[in-house]
């Protein structure tokens, strides 16, 4: 079993209060924090439905490998930081990673007892890198969260807009 830890969060977000204060109708700054807050959930929603890291943010992964490589869990994966195990940091001679989709580390030989990954992964540090469908879903979702701030919702007439949960759908991560 591979267990990740996110080492390094993003340093901006996707999408920009502006942004997301024009989805919601928002024309105070009274509420700016809580909308701040509200895309960093919705960014951190958005990467858990698809297995990806969106602005680029440093992981670790660790565990006893499956067949001798270790598959990254967040993608897309721009660069390995460093690779050890059981015997220490390995050198990058000792190791070769597949970036980007389908990310993974194999060894040149083989991996000894419990392997430590730790790997930059997202679009890159630009919220425009981020794909638009995605940065859509993120505004949209914060503008919701902003309007029904409460847990539960009654009184009203509820429709879910397929649409918005289908911008994701062709960015979830389908592991080999």
């Amino acid at each position: 079993m591979m267990r990740s830890t996110l080492v390094e969060p993003p340093s901006v977000e996707p999408v920009s209060v502006a942004e997301a204060k024009v989805q919601a109708v928002i024309e105070h700054d009274e509420h700016d924090d809580m909308v701040s807050r509200l895309i960093m959930a919705a960014r951190q929603e958005a990467e858990q439905i698809t297995g990806r890291a969106l602005i680029t943010q440093t992981w670790r992964q660790r565990g006893n490998p499956q067949g001798g490589a270790v598959e990254l869990r967040r993608w897309p994966a721009l660069e390995v930081v460093s690779v050890s195990d059981d015997r220490g940091v390995l050198l990058e001679s000792e190791w070769i990673a597949q970036l980007g989709e389908s990310p993974c580390v194999d060894p040149v030989d083989r991996f000894e007892g419990v392997v430590t990954v730790v790997y930059k992964a997202g679009y890159g540090i630009e919220p425009e890198a981020v794909p638009a469908p995605i940065r859509q879903w993120i505004v949209a979702t914060a503008a919701s969260l902003y309007e029904h701030r409460e847990r539960v919702v009654t009184g009203t007439i509820v429709a879910k807009l397929e649409f918005l949960d289908g911008l994701l759908d062709y960015y979830v991560v389908q592991p080999v």
